[in-house]
């Protein structure tokens, strides 16, 4: 019979693959768990032999270990308290709802105010009461523009600048800005 490539008889000696047959060789999962338990192990006998070949912990160091542990364990004990406190002050669930709907009230009032017109009264009725005193008295009024000064308003109309200050109730240091209302004459 001639040999076909494809066709091949097995040896006896070959296994034949079955998804129902049981691997026989060493599981991969439980090498490795001995091995770390054996690192483990190893680790704790070392720290064994170095602890008692240095000849183990002096008196002091057990000491000052035992003070740091005590000093540890009050710390401890304070950040628990200092917890319980932050926790007793937070607001219930029921709080935080009225707090947020308080918040959009106040935001609606905001807006509100926002789009209504703001008017400046406070500046109008002074001036306008000067001005109208000084017309009935016969008095000028200067309106104060950009950039003028007492000494160059009080130029333009042949004063002095004291006279000026006086007739107008100002101070030597005050000065004046635009849209001022100055009597210039008497």
């Amino acid at each position: 019979m001639p040999e076909d490539p494809d066709i091949r008889l097995m040896d006896a000696e070959e296994e034949i693959y079955s998804p129902d047959r049981r691997q026989t060789g060493p599981d991969k999962k439980k090498i490795g768990i001995f091995a770390a338990i054996g690192v483990v192990v190893l680790a704790v006998i070392g720290g064994i032999y170095m602890m008692l070949g240095s000849g183990g912990i002096s008196k002091d160091e057990a000491r000052l270990m035992q003070t740091k542990l005590g000093s540890l364990e009050q710390k401890i004990v304070a950040l628990e308290k200092q917890q319980a406190a932050m926790q007793a002050r937070l607001p219930a669930e029921g709080a935080e709802a009225a707090l947020t709907g308080k918040l959009d009230t106040l935001a609606q009032r905001v807006e509100a105010l926002e789009k209504k017109p703001v008017t400046v009264a406070a500046e109008k009725p002074k001036a306008a009461q000067k001005e109208k005193a000084a017309a009935s008295s016969g008095k000028k009024i200067h309106t104060v523009q950009k950039g003028e000064t007492i000494y160059g308003i009080s130029k333009k109309y042949g004063m002095k600048p004291d006279d000026l200050r006086k007739l107008n109730h100002l101070g030597a240091e005050d000065t004046v800005k635009p849209g001022q209302k100055l009597v210039v004459s008497r």
